[in-house]
């Protein structure tokens, strides 16, 4: 009888310690999946903070508008998501007032046209990234490590 409840216990203890091991290796593999989600939206934060930089440069520098100046000293990627919303709004509005048409302001459009791209694709990123950590059991793992949703760019019209 002893003998027998001690082989249950015994059976039972190595169940829980596979289980336990199983649970640990698929912890290193969620949180790796994350930590790789989150580098990718970061990467891509990342150069859509030089291409907004880029054309904050060259829409002040070659069309001298005026409204564009109080950013000429900031770092854009220290900023936060509403002051990079309003120098994106502004460069938007200047974009309007010129002519698209004209050679002269070729290498603007086409900054212009590639910083819309940039933000399409960091919003889609950003989107499945911010997806991810809603469900379970990324979840869990996204509050244990302190991972952050990114908030997107494009506006709901």
């Amino acid at each position: 009888m002893f003998i027998i409840s001690l082989n249950i216990l015994l059976e039972i203890s190595i169940m829980i310690f596979i289980l336990v091991i199983l649970i640990v290796v698929a912890s290193i593999f969620i949180i790796k999946y994350l930590q790789s989600e989150f580098k990718k939206a970061y990467r891509v934060q990342s150069r859509f903070d030089i291409e907004l930089r880029k054309l904050l440069n060259i829409m002040r520098n070659f069309l001298e508008i005026e409204s564009l100046d109080k950013y000429q000293n900031l770092v854009i990627k220290k900023l936060s998501h509403n002051e990079k919303q309003e120098i994106l709004q502004t460069l938007e509005d200047a974009y309007k007032d010129i002519d698209v048409d004209n050679e002269e302001n070729a290498y603007i459009v086409e900054t212009y046209h590639r910083l819309q791209e940039v933000r399409r694709d960091r919003d889609s990123k950003v989107i499945v990234y911010n997806d991810k950590l809603s469900i379970f059991p990324f979840n869990i793992y996204a509050k244990i490590m302190k991972f952050e949703k990114f908030i997107v760019y494009t506006r709901k019209e």
